[in-house]
């Protein structure tokens, strides 16, 4: 029959368990933890007793503590046992929301602090009810999903039960909080009331299931059941002392599909006593297997989620050789950039053998993630392999072999990528590394781009690496890197670096040019001289920065600086003294206008220095 897992059935299906050997339909009252007031361990699928199962007192005598009541003991004992026993096993043990000490002054309490219990009756608010209803309904649960009213069905109609084929009375937990003796229960109606705790009526037992047992098509709740023993078991029939072996096993099957994974052992001494060494959920695992050990032998077992395992799978008893095998290789180095339809060497550092037998090496080469493939075994630390355009990726692995056949384990290279892609081409006058040796004005660089697989390529012109310009290439077209102007003035003095960078998204060809600048010289004056209304006869002006003892500092003035030759005189010594200079011209020709030259030249050390502002002013 077709199975599936609980927590699948909707709410207001039914299931079935057997009670005394009898099947019983349960209503799949809620589905996870209710509400935030219920402990974890309330978290799984809900089940009701559809039909009232007998009536009981709640209690022997007028008190309402459930805690101590006859139902509670009752539920939990002996009715708890009715239960086939692999369900009486699967039931949770759960901590419900309760009224502690009873009705009149009891104490709500919920969470952690929940009644312990497997059977239990639902509460006024499990059923839907609230203090909204009646003041004295303690608050001991939220509504379970199946109570909530749906399209032409009343939470009364859903709270009706029947015993023996009629409407009938049956049992909540919760206590009458007005009282001492009184206890809640639901009417034939669904609607509820309360009646001393000593009254006789049915009970609806309730109970928590693992949502990831299964139902069969029939309704018949299933219990969990051990994996299948792995087909096989499979150990190498030679193995060396000291070596590391590889162990799989057969996949085993859950009738539950809960299989979590498998437990291999090991054993030295023909199955007297094993040691665990591997857990987990693959089908394979490797074992290292001491040097001067005699004997080996392995076995492996399933488990599932819920702690059931299979029976043993166990291999033959190997002899162990003891030969000592021979170290990995101390090293294996790959070129990190590897190129479809070049070829690149790999070597690999000498191993040792601890017996001193002679040594030859085994090299395996992996593409695209594939099987191993040998490509090399000899006495050399070296190879040269030709790499295939087309291939997407490329690892290496070597291992020494000594004169016995033992193998030591082996060095495994990164995997490396291979670019299949070829890198765009810059063209220029000058070739890449070239000295443009000294500039003392601005300059340009001539040069164009290509693709070979034709591309898009970006072109990034940069001074330093300080980006000066970005853009997308036409194939041949000459462009021109301008190294001049406002460009030319910001680079420093000094040696400097121009590049030329082609990239088509995979690969970058950086073109390099090497220049230095010497200027030694810097002028500062305004753009646009400053008009006045009437003849300018005096200024005072004052420059400031800091300029290197030897420097040549130089500083003009002019008073009709809108003529197309303007008169400058030299006000150095004034600009020095801080003292006032007056003009001596007295013609214009398009009006008086003031402006100034600063000029700064540097003297023999070559030290550098700076100005930062010309101050000053004119009448």
């Amino acid at each position: 029959m077709a199975s599936v897992a609980l927590s699948t059935k909707a709410v207001g299906s039914k299931v079935q368990l057997k009670l005394n050997g009898v099947k019983k339909n349960f209503i799949v009252v809620h589905q996870g933890k209710p509400s935030g007031i219920y402990d974890a361990s309330c978290d799984g699928t809900w089940l009701l007793l559809e039909d009232i199962y007998e009536t009981r007192q709640w209690h022997t005598s007028s008190v309402n503590k459930l805690e101590n009541s006859t139902i509670h003991n009752y539920l939990n004992s002996t009715f708890l046992a009715k239960f086939d026993a692999n369900i009486q096993a699967q039931i949770k043990q759960v901590k419900l929301p309760y009224r502690q000490n009873g009705g009149s002054g009891g104490t709500d309490r919920n969470g952690a602090n929940g009644l312990s219990c497997k059977i239990f009756l639902l509460s006024g608010y499990e059923c839907g009810w609230t203090t909204s209803n009646n003041p004295y309904f303690p608050v001991d649960g939220a509504k379970l999903a199946y109570f909530e009213a749906g399209t032409g069905t009343s939470a009364n109609n859903k709270r009706i039960a029947k015993l023996n084929g009629s409407a009938a009375f049956w049992w909540l937990r919760s206590p009458d909080t007005s009282n001492t003796g009184y206890v809640w229960l639901v009417y034939s109606n669904g609607d509820c009331g309360y009646s001393v705790a000593t009254s006789t009526y049915g009970i609806r037992p309730a109970l928590v299931l693992p949502s990831s047992l299964l139902v069969s098509d029939d309704g018949s709740v299933t219990t969990n059941t051990a994996p299948t023993t792995p087909g096989t078991i499979n150990v190498p029939g030679t193995i060396q002392g000291g070596s590391t072996i590889e162990i799989s096993w057969t996949a085993s099957t859950d009738a539950e599909k809960n299989l979590e994974g498998y437990i291999v052992e090991r054993s030295t001494n023909g199955g007297s006593s094993w040691s665990q060494v591997y857990q987990g959920a693959a089908l394979k695992t490797t074992n290292t297997v001491a040097a001067s050990t005699q004997t080996v032998m392995y076995r492996v077992k399933a488990y599932d989620s819920d702690g059931l395992a299979s029976g043993y799978r166990t291999s033959s008893q190997i002899t162990v050789i003891n030969n000592t095998a021979p170290t990995a290789p101390a090293s294996i180095t790959v070129p990190n950039t590897v190129y479809g339809g070049q070829s690149i060497v790999v070597t690999w550092g000498a191993a040792t053998d601890p017996d001193g037998d002679a040594m030859t090496y085994a090299l395996e080469r992996q593409v695209d993630g594939g099987d191993w493939a040998q490509i090399y075994t000899g006495p050399n630390l070296s190879f040269t392999d030709p790499i295939t355009r087309g291939w997407t990726s490329v690892a290496y692995r070597v291992k020494a072999i000594d004169s016995r056949s033992a193998s030591g384990p082996y060095a495994t290279s990164p995997t490396r990528t291979v670019n299949n892609n070829l890198a765009p081409t810059v063209t220029c006058s000058q070739t890449s590394g070239t000295d443009l040796g000294l500039k003392n004005t601005g300059f340009s660089v001539d040069y164009s781009v290509t693709d070979p697989d034709g591309d898009d390529v970006t072109v990034t012109e940069a001074i330093d690496g300080a980006t000066q310009r970005t853009f997308t290439a036409t194939p041949g077209q000459t462009y021109t890197f301008m190294v001049t102007g406002e460009t030319f003035m910001k680079v420093l003095n000094g040696d400097h670096a121009l590049t030329i960078t082609a990239s088509d998204g995979k690969m970058d060809t950086v073109h390099k040019l090497l220049f230095k600048k010497e200027i030694t010289t810097a002028m500062i004056t305004l753009v646009d001289a400053v008009p006045a209304d009437a003849r300018i006869a005096v200024c005072v002006l004052s420059v400031n920065g800091s300029l290197p003892a030897d420097a040549v500092l130089k500083v003009e003035v002019t008073n009709n600086g809108l003529d197309d030759s303007p008169v400058w005189e030299d006000c150095t010594a004034d600009v020095k003294a801080g003292a006032n200079h007056v003009f001596t011209n007295e013609t214009q020709l398009s009006g008086w206008a003031f402006n100034f030259k600063v000029t700064a030249t540097r003297g023999p050390s070559g030290e550098g220095g700076y100005i930062n502002s010309v101050q000053g002013g004119f009448q």
